[in-house]
Order: structure tokens, then C-alpha cells, then sequence
């Protein structure tokens, strides 16, 4: 009887896998492609986030030469200790 028991139970456990297996088909490709699709997104907002912070750092770069010239022009000298 004990025997008979555990085949049924091995056999339910098999049609329940069976039938999980059969449901859950490409459910794994569809959060792969959202993955992928999210990845390709935050690249992209990567890309203009650098881009934008090249824009600025050049822009900080011309302002602090513009003030440079204009304290050279005025006459003003380095502090003693500033470093850069």
C-alpha cells in the first residue's frame, strides 16, 4: 500500500511540475526582455547625463578662465598658500 502511495505522490508531483513547466514557458524571455529593455534606458540616460556634465564642466571651465583674465587685468595677485 505504502508503495502504491508513493507513486501516486511521485506521480502528482510530476503533473503538477509538468503543468508549472507548460504555464511558466517564456515568462522567463519576457523578464529577460524587460531587463534588457530597462538596461538600454538607464544607458541611455547614462549617455545624457554625461554628455550634459561635459557641457557644464566646459562652461566652468570658460567662466573660470574669463575670471582669471579679468583678475589679471585689474592687478590682482595670487594669495600666498592658494593652491591650484
Amino acid at each position: 500500500m505504502d508503495l502504491l502511495a508513493t507513486g501516486i505522490n511521485a506521480a502528482v508531483v510530476a503533473a503538477v511540475g509538468l503543468l508549472l513547466g507548460y504555464l511558466g514557458r517564456g515568462r522567463f524571455e519576457q523578464v529577460d526582455k524587460r531587463f534588457e529593455e530597462m538596461e538600454r534606458r538607464v544607458d541611455r540616460l547614462e549617455d545624457t547625463v554625461n554628455t550634459r556634465m561635459d557641457g557644464f564642466q566646459r562652461s566652468l571651465d570658460g567662466m573660470r578662465s574669463d575670471i582669471t583674465r579679468v583678475a589679471l587685468a585689474v592687478g590682482a595677485a595670487p594669495e600666498a598658500g592658494a593652491g591650484g
